[in-house]
């Protein structure tokens, strides 16, 4: 059996049943596939991918037991188990001061990418505008196309990779923007936007009559007593906004792909009619065993920055003399760090060269730019193991003296 890739299609029968115009032509492998594909290969570090390599809280297995051998394997209900999005109203509530009603505000789904095409999907029809900010979470631009939007990008501004906000106002000005999606903490700058940003993104919103979707799924990661603002704490929040967090980024457990939405009834109940026939309900043992964790063990939550943030010091004092220029990173699990002075490669010929000769795999960030823009710079994860990032650290050790990179 052949397989007809992209190129092909236009160089065989138009009548054949088997071969339609793909929605998305311009996608393929991508870039994360490829690098730990090398770091596979070639026995290196794996920092590329963005996810713990170490055990969740042991009480989850626990609990996950408890609710397999309990009976609990059957759908759980289509908005999510109730209980834990109780426990999830009453989270929100002691962080940020927001009273979400479980039933009505608040929707369990198959993780954050999940959710982000859950709700542009029910919001984004042929012709509609989305404003998205780069470097950008690879599956925005997508997410956009295959339901017929057109993605209108803006570059943040090197190297805080700060807001343009003439341009984004001009961009507003000139288009009929409906929706503006924004990552808060900043996968992967590793940027926290202050209160005033938050003002300032929700009055453009509210001028230009825009959604805001916040994407918030390393919102318990920041570091340096920096206090994330999130965008429920704004008082446009129930009219603007809608927001999306991680289960699987916060508890250290991807893999479960758990998510949530909140958003107003309305809004609510828009996602919820795509959800349902997308996934409908999310694994019930996993949304009972986080339940009891979360109403058992809430201080692991205030725990998450220090934890972090002890991971983030590890590995930049290992990289400090390695001759990357590491550039500040006060959120998430990443950290940006620039090629500029060290090479002339592109960001992705460095990043294989790094996997090859070096033994440590990263994902150089023209990954998240539509356009393949590369500013030089390439991302490490640290959410690793503290032998890990010592190993990782040890091999990118003054690597210019090491290593020849052309």
């Amino acid at each position: 059996m052949k397989l007809i890739q992209n190129s092909d299609i236009y160089n065989v029968n138009s009548n054949s049943p088997f071969v339609f115009e793909s929605k998305l032509p311009g996608s393929g492998t991508s870039v994360f596939a490829r690098m730990t594909e090398l770091a596979t290969k070639y026995s290196a570090v794996n920092l590329a991918q963005g996810f713990p390599d170490f055990l969740p809280p042991v009480e989850l297995f626990e609990y996950l037991n408890e609710a397999v051998n309990s009976g609990m394997n059957q759908y759980a209900p289509m908005p999510g188990y109730l209980p834990l999005r109780e426990q999830l109203s009453r989270r929100l509530q002691l962080n940020y001061n927001f009273e979400a009603d479980p039933v009505t505000e608040i929707t369990i789904t198959a993780g954050a990418t999940q959710a982000i095409y859950t709700i542009i999907s029910s919001i984004i029809k042929p012709g509609d505008k989305v404003l998205i900010f780069e470097p950008a979470y690879d599956s925005y631009g997508p997410s956009v196309i295959v339901n017929g939007g057109i993605p209108v990008f803006i570059k943040l501004k090197e190297p805080q990779f700060s807001i343009p906000w003439e341009e984004l106002e001009n961009t507003l000005r000139s288009h009929n923007i409906k929706l503006i999606l924004i990552n808060n903490p900043h996968n992967p700058c590793g940027t926290v936007l202050s209160s005033s940003d938050v003002d300032r993104l929700y009055s453009l919103g509210e001028k230009y009559d825009c959604i805001l979707l916040w994407d918030e799924v390393y919102d318990l990661l920041v570091f340096d007593q920096i206090k994330h603002y999130s965008a429920l704490q704004h008082e446009l929040m129930p009219t603007r906004g809608i927001v999306v967090f991680s289960l699987g980024k916060t508890l250290h457990n991807t893999g479960w792909k758990m998510g949530y939405v909140v958003a107003n009834s309305y809004y609510t109940s828009e996602i919820r009619k795509l959800h349902q026939f997308t996934v409908f309900s999310v694994n019930t043992p996993g949304q009972f065993a986080v339940a009891k964790f979360i109403e058992n063990h809430f201080q692991f939550f205030n725990e998450l920055p220090e934890f972090y943030q002890k991971k983030r010091d590890t590995f930049l004092n290992k990289i400090y003399n390695s001759g990357l220029e590491i550039l500040p990173c006060s959120g998430s699990y990443f950290i940006l760090t620039s090629i500029k002075k060290i090479t002339n490669l592109s960001d992705e010929d460095f990043a294989r060269q790094l996997a090859t000769q070096c033994g440590v795999a990263c994902v150089p960030i023209s990954a998240f730019y539509h356009d393949q823009f590369d500013p030089g710079i390439v991302r490490f994860c640290f959410a690793k193991k503290e032998e890990t990032l010592q190993l990782a650290g040890e091999r990118l050790h003054n690597i210019i003296s090491k290593f020849q990179f052309n």
